[in-house]
């Protein structure tokens, strides 16, 4: 067993088998299953963004002799979230995004409520004249009943309005989409 867990790289997909034995704070032992995590892969379309941010900044600073290339990812919903709003923005939209959640206050030591209205979507973009609403969801996320009334109006108001789960295919989706 123990040949087996030297040829298995830290990456791989696959749970161990085995068990550990661990001592908590009292001194007895607590067993744990040991799950090994997948290894990020970037998807081309992330790769192209790169690309675009890079020659986007060539332009904009072309005395710069150096230029550190911007990275991005689209494995958790805040990297989801920059890639969008940052394709967006290279393909001359007006973007904006929304911080929905609550301020903390610290005299009271807890959240007050925020002044926006609940279910607005993450990203709000006007690109060739229509109005599009962009929810990113990552992972098992699901919209809320106030996020499905908000797309009901968009929809019944004229705008566009979609639910953008990973990069690929919300590029696709853009690039198919008649303007």
């Amino acid at each position: 067993m123990e040949k087996e867990r030297k040829n298995t790289s830290f990456f791989e997909v696959e749970a161990l088998r085995d068990i550990c034995d661990i001592k908590n704070n009292y001194g007895r032992k607590i067993s744990h299953k040991i799950e090994k995590v997948q290894r990020y892969a970037k998807p081309e379309e992330v790769k192209e963004l790169e690309r675009m941010a890079y020659k986007a900044d060539r332009i904009k600073y072309p005395t710069i002799p150096y230029i550190a290339p911007r990275k991005f990812r689209d494995d958790s919903t805040n990297g989801l979230t920059s890639c969008i709003t940052a394709y967006l923005s290279l393909k001359g939209a007006f973007v904006s995004r929304l911080n929905n959640t609550g301020i903390y206050d610290q005299k009271l030591q807890k959240y007050r409520i925020g002044t926006s209205r609940k279910g607005l979507p993450d990203i709000l973009c006007t690109y060739k004249g229509k109005s599009l609403f962009i929810e990113v969801k990552f992972d098992k996320d699901q919209m809320s009943d106030y996020q499905r009334t908000i797309q009901a109006e968009q929809i019944a108001s004229g705008g566009i309005y979609y639910v953008a789960r990973n990069f690929a295919d919300f590029k696709g989706w853009f690039t198919d989409i008649n303007f």
